[in-house]
Formats: C-alpha cells, structure tokens, sequence
C-alpha cells in the first residue's frame, strides 16, 4: 500500500502521496514520540539499510492523518543476532 498523507488547510484538506512502485520503491511511515512524520523509501523487495534517514520528515503541525504502511522489523535490515 502507498502512504497518503493528509494535511489540513484551514477548510480543506489536501493530499499528497508516495505510491509504492514509483522509480522502483516501497514507501514505508515513522511517527516519531514527538508527532513528526517520517517517510522512508526502500527498493522493492528489499530491506531498508540500517540507521537510513528519512526521505522527509513533516512535523506535528503540519499533518493531519497518514494511511499506508507504517515501517516494522521486517522492512529494517539489522546486522544484530536475534536474542532467546
């Protein structure tokens, strides 16, 4: 699924969207404890590198509501060993 953004503008919202598959990407969603909004791009069916910046980050006041699909472990690329 592509992440939607949607940002209010007084009586209007308004719309902006990374679609998966654009230039050969995934678009994946952070919200940071302190209401920023981060959106990560990745290579189709493969891992984000480890510590990667964000490709844009939106701060609290300026978004309203994301859709989409938020970042999870599976999308990290992680050189630690998993713990039992």
């Amino acid at each position: 699924m592509s992440v939607v953004i949607t940002f209010k503008d007084g009586d209007r919202d308004e719309e902006i969207r990374y679609e998966d598959g654009h230039e050969g990407r995934d678009y994946r969603y952070v919200i940071g404890g302190n209401g920023t909004l981060s959106i990560f791009g990745k290579e189709e069916k493969k891992r984000l590198v480890k510590d990667q910046q964000p490709d844009i980050v939106y701060g609290p006041g300026a978004w309203f509501s994301v859709e989409g699909d938020a970042l999870t472990r599976k999308d990290e690329y992680s050189t630690r060993a998993a713990s039992f």
